[in-house]
């Protein structure tokens, strides 16, 4: 066989190969543009469904939302007895968080930012969009991972008791768009801090003088209108 004859014989080969393995490639494709399309299926009919869920529960909540509202009043002596530093579920959190021989004033403002940080990244922040009055437990809290600015500002200023401090509150403000907002004030060695875990910001960044704050403090982008009233364990104060 002359080197044309083997070269043209190599090339047909090849060729071969080629159409060969394209034809694969192509049911390949082919298959895979089938599964695709079973998943975008799948999800399109997941969502939907999860949609009309959602869609029921509102419609159920809203329904029953006297009710609800009627079982969540709280007189104040209830109220404060929210910020509970000797629950079980805070105890358990805190004692993770101290180190050991845990002073107070040596060790309170670095394990204050620790409970500060921990809330912050396990705890979701979500807030119902209609008038619906419930207070949850830390141990619901810690199941479900997700609370309204109210419940997360409880379980911190709970952690922060647990610590020893007495002093810290929870604070409910009207907003400058005529929404509330609750979060924390601590007060220590003569500087104040806004401690709000249901949204992104360092622990120092609302710290300082009382009137600085209130002036520099914002929940996205809105700022303070005014203070409506303060609590905890052993307080509860109302500025209007």
């Amino acid at each position: 066989m002359s080197e044309s004859t083997e070269s043209a014989s190599e090339k047909k080969m090849l060729e071969e190969k080629i159409a060969y393995l394209e034809k694969k490639l192509k049911e390949k494709e082919d298959e895979l543009n089938k599964l695709k399309e079973k998943i975008e299926m799948h999800s399109s009919f997941e969502f939907s469904e999860k949609a009309l869920k959602l869609k029921l529960y509102r419609v159920l909540l809203e329904k029953f939302a006297p009710l609800i509202n009627e079982q969540g009043k709280k007189t104040v002596g209830e109220i404060k007895g929210l910020v509970n530093g000797d629950d079980l579920t805070i105890q358990g959190i805190v004692a993770e968080l101290k180190p050991q021989n845990y002073e107070f004033e040596r060790d309170y403002l670095s394990v204050a930012k620790k409970a500060f940080e921990f809330v912050k990244k396990e705890i979701e922040f979500a807030k119902v969009d209609f008038n619906l009055v419930y207070w949850l437990e830390p141990r619901e809290i810690m199941t479900y991972r997700v609370a309204d600015d109210g419940d997360i500002a409880v379980f911190l200023c709970s952690m922060l008791h647990a610590l020893g401090d007495e002093q810290a509150s929870v604070i409910l403000a009207e907003m400058e768009d005529l929404s509330t907002h609750a979060f924390v004030l601590i007060e220590h060695n003569e500087k104040a801090y806004f401690l709000d875990a249901s949204q992104e910001h360092s622990f120092e960044e609302f710290s300082g003088k009382l009137t600085g704050i209130l002036k520099k403090y914002s929940f996205k982008g809105v700022k303070i209108k005014r203070l409506l009233y303060k609590f905890n364990h052993f307080e509860y104060r109302q500025f209007l």
